[in-house]
């Protein structure tokens, strides 16, 4: 079963801003990545699935309702943080969770408070003189404090240092072992591919890619390092013919992909020679993703 839907959801602003035919389906207790640099679009789709702003054309569904006739009930049980953060400022931390739990009706004010310790946030702070950080505590405590079934959020560890980040990424997991589904964009490839089950790549306003995670890890083609004891072993390797991706002459080392198919080959050719290290390295989703965006990187003269 599918909660959030989207079918080819345009909001054009000019030519390559905005979003064009997003068509994409989260499916109930999914953890879904959305990445894409600054510009890319993110924010807009994000808005519009939100009830912010109006699809130019195209359609949106969340728990089968119309994201944007029914925003307001979809909002009973769904949680978000924007990319940017504005919480009254003349209030303490405390005083605005209050006034949300309030509105809601539906919030556990101890589970609150667990959310307030567990992220070491000093709410009777007034909001003005909050650092970025801990403003983005307050915007991720105000998501997860219902325990909505949705949550949709836009960079949520911005700001964070990397031990709240991890503690985000475990709250992420979390929710997800409860059935939450949850949306994230996010500038952190380590967080969406640690956390989240499927990623879509978006390039000017319109996604490219599609990928599992765990998947992409078992199909991707091995990459490993190799540095050789001496260079005349070094030199050898180099004659052989296999699809070499870097080489350090200076090192002696290389960085050869393998296809799963040859890598006991690879591993018998690679014993004949002195090795003085030998490693794989992992699947990378930011390497995965800068393929798309490889003519926007190389900078020429």
């Amino acid at each position: 079963m599918n909660l959030i839907e989207l079918e080819a959801i345009t909001k054009k602003y000019r030519e390559n801003i905005g979003c064009f035919e997003i068509n994409l389906a989260v499916k109930a207790g999914e953890v879904y990545g959305f990445i894409g640099p600054n510009g890319a679009g993110k924010t807009t789709v994000i808005r519009q699935m939100m009830g912010f702003i109006q699809p130019d054309n195209g359609q949106g569904k969340i728990f089968g309702l119309d994201i944007w006739k029914d925003s307001a009930k979809i909002m009973k049980d769904l949680g978000y943080v924007a990319g940017e953060v504005a919480i009254p400022e003349y209030m303490t931390g405390i005083s605005y969770l209050k006034v949300l739990a309030n509105i809601r009706k539906n919030v556990d004010w101890n589970y609150t408070k667990k959310l307030i310790n567990y992220f070491d946030l000093d709410a009777t702070r007034k909001i003005k003189k909050m650092s970025k950080g801990m403003k983005q505590k307050v915007a991720l405590i105000a998501a997860f404090m219902h325990k909505p079934k949705v949550l949709i959020m836009d960079e949520p560890t911005s700001g964070l240092d990397p031990l709240m980040q991890e503690k985000f990424n475990k709250l992420v997991k979390t929710f997800e072992k409860e059935g939450t589904t949850i949306f994230i964009s996010s500038h952190i490839f380590s967080e969406i591919e640690n956390v989240c089950n499927r990623v879509a790549i978006i390039k000017k306003g319109k996604i490219i890619s599609e990928i599992l995670i765990d998947e992409m890890k078992k199909d991707f083609n091995k990459v490993y390092q190799v540095k050789f004891a001496n260079i005349l072993d070094y030199q050898s390797f180099l004659k052989k013919k296999w699809n070499i991706l870097k080489k350090d002459d200076v090192l002696n080392q290389i960085e050869v992909k393998i296809k799963d198919e040859d890598i006991n080959d690879f591993l018998k050719a690679i014993s004949q020679f002195n090795v003085n290290n030998f490693k794989l390295i992992p699947f990378s989703l930011e390497k995965h993703f800068l393929k798309y965006y490889q003519d926007e990187i190389n900078f020429e003269d």
